[in-house]
């Protein structure tokens, strides 16, 4: 982990040391089954899997066993992404692989929309483990299959994964499909008025996928070591059965943020922009904004001293504009309303500013770097270091990002400053306290989830809003209730 070591003040990574481990479908699998085992039915939202070719014996065990049942299942090579080496099957003298896989049983029942399966692209991020901060973005992607729904062919992929970079190449991309219309895609706005539209009450199924979301970050949180100026940005793919059921299909780190078509630009775009607002990222390192990078003139003596050593020309150039004010150009001029406090706070004069900026300016690293620069010799800026946030007590919203964990933020007692203050020196029984803490958070999410289902029934008829209401009040929420817009 090197690379985490080696940050500079200004510096910023989009990746938590160990955070991504859930990413790979292995591990996923694994961290799951443990958490089942420990917490119970609360950790029933995973397909059964098996890790392949370790846990071969018990799958042609259950296989023998659901034989009679028609069972099918899908095995996922652990190595690969958008859909490639995916395939079905029923008898396991089909099953065929020549590296680590993941067998799961095959969810037969998807709640399909005009004859089509689809399932959902969830954005995540996590700002911080220790104490553990998730967000979860308002809107997301709706990922539809390009052909109608059958068990009659387990061969055809375009019948029974929705990956979209799979489906684009497909034969019914194009063409205006029955209810989904042409393309692949739909936002949750548009797939709550269809739920709406066909009696269903949805409520519910939002609130269960942000306690999906949480359970399964919190099963890795306990090996994620403490950091400062990074971040993980997830995608979770969740897909719906026809009881209204949510069912975890796998995590992706970094997911694409491409944009294939008008939906992509509707949603990628705004969470983005929302992101780095979260983050507290400095405007000068988003590129979203208008900003002028400037240098003191202790920076030209430092020039003229630094002379003797060989500077290339490239290095000459990035010196050159260094001490110069440089103007760019905003590319997201719409965007300004949005970032207003931000701008305001970013551009300052650089007299107001002296005081840190200029000694955080990237042109001049190399500069330092021959100086011999360390990393204890320049003290951060508490605006700047460790993402200019103080995740103790996180921002209840930022745009499009709501947090749905902590649910409330309680009064720091002995347990959790172990776990937040870097200054206090770790105990002997860390494990223990890091166990506690997990089991902690998992009673809170249970409780969450059963006054979920009680709103639902007592209040399911009356609206997402006095729904809201009544968890807000009835638990002490000091936070948003996540449910995507209609």
């Amino acid at each position: 982990m090197n690379h985490y070591k080696t940050l500079l003040p200004w510096q910023f990574t989009n990746h938590i040391p160990k955070g991504s481990s859930i990413c790979r479908k292995d591990n996923l699998v694994r961290h799951l089954k443990c958490m089942k085992k420990i917490y119970g039915s609360i950790y029933d939202f995973s397909p059964l899997g098996y890790n392949l070719p370790l846990e071969y014996t018990k799958l042609a065990a259950d296989c023998s066993r659901y034989e009679k049942d028609d069972r099918v299942w899908i095995c996922k090579p652990v190595g690969q992404s958008q859909g490639r080496g995916i395939f079905l099957f029923r008898k396991l003298s089909d099953l065929t692989y020549d590296n680590m896989a993941v067998v799961q049983r095959y969810i037969k029942n998807p709640l399909l929309i005009g004859g089509y399966k689809f399932d959902l692209r969830l954005y995540v991020c996590v700002t911080s483990y220790k104490p553990l901060t998730i967000y979860l973005y308002k809107e997301g992607l709706a990922r539809f299959a390009t052909e109608k729904f059958s068990l009659e062919n387990l061969d055809n992929p375009f019948r029974h994964l929705t990956n979209c970079s799979l489906n684009k190449l497909g034969p019914g991309y194009s063409e205006k499909k029955e209810r989904v219309g042409a393309g692949c895609k739909w936002t949750f706005r548009q797939l709550r008025r269809f739920l709406e539209q066909s009696g269903y009450s949805d409520w519910l199924l939002w609130q269960k996928i942000a306690c999906l979301v949480s359970l399964t970050i919190l099963s890795q949180a306990a090996g994620i070591p403490r950091s400062s100026n990074c971040f993980e940005f997830f995608g979770f793919d969740v897909l719906i059965d026809e009881n209204l059921k949510p069912w975890l299909l796998e995590v992706n780190v970094s997911p694409a943020l491409g944009n294939d078509c008008e939906v992509d630009s509707e949603v990628k775009k705004p969470l983005l922009h929302d992101m780095f607002d979260l983050l507290g990222l400095p405007v000068c390192n988003t590129g979203l904004s208008l900003f002028t990078i400037w240098t003191t003139a202790d920076d030209a003596e430092d020039e003229r001293s630094s002379r003797c050593y060989p500077i290339s020309k490239e290095s000459k150039r990035r010196y050159k504009t260094g001490r110069e004010s440089v103007a760019l150009i905003n590319v997201c001029p719409e965007s300004q309303p949005m970032r207003k406090h931000t701008i305001q706070f970013r551009q300052a004069t650089p007299e107001r500013c002296n005081e840190f900026w200029s000694r955080y300016n990237p042109f001049a690293v190399d500069r330092v770097s021959r100086r011999g620069f360390k990393g204890n010799n320049l003290s951060p800026p508490p605006s700047v270091w460790d993402n200019g946030k103080d995740w103790r007590n996180p921002v209840t919203r930022e745009g499009g990002w709501i947090r749905i964990y902590p649910l409330t933020l309680l009064k720091s007692n002995e347990t959790t400053e172990f776990m937040t203050n870097p200054g206090i020196p770790l105990p002997t029984d860390t494990p223990r306290i890091a166990e506690k803490e997990i089991k902690n958070t998992v009673l809170c999410i249970n409780k969450y989830l059963k006054a979920a289902k009680d709103v639902q029934q007592k209040l399911g008829q009356l609206g997402d809003e006095q729904c809201n209401e009544y968890m807000r009040s009835s638990l002490g929420l000091n936070t948003e209730v996540w449910l995507p817009e209609k």
